[in-house]
């Protein structure tokens, strides 16, 4: 009995670590904007403008995390550890952005 085999692609990696910065530093930005004392600098702003990062940056994670699990998936033409954690990592990364959303509805 014949097993198909998925083929692999290759495809630059670049989206998804552009993806992930970013959406790491929009995240960090909404931390930032939460933890700082209110005399900082942009610390002052209302809570929409972290919550509103923390959702933007965990949608960004999301996106990112997903295509980087589908290319490691692609390039090995097999599921590994890699591509499960990465996959792992952008479902709690939407969760915590639906979290976010969640708290700034209320």
């Amino acid at each position: 009995m014949e097993t198909e085999h998925l083929p692999r692609f290759f495809r630059n990696r670049t989206l998804d670590y552009t993806l992930l910065v970013v959406g790491a530093l929009v995240a960090g930005f909404g931390a930032y904007a939460y933890l700082v004392p209110a005399g900082w600098f942009l610390a002052g702003q209302a809570e929409a403008w972290y919550l509103g990062s923390w959702i933007a940056g965990g949608v960004l994670l999301t996106a990112g995390f997903g295509l980087l699990g589908a290319s490691v998936r692609d390039r090995s033409g097999h599921w590994t550890g890699e591509a499960v954690m990465s996959f792992v990592l952008g479902t709690l990364s939407v969760a915590g952005a639906v979290a976010a959303a969640v708290v700034l509805i209320i």
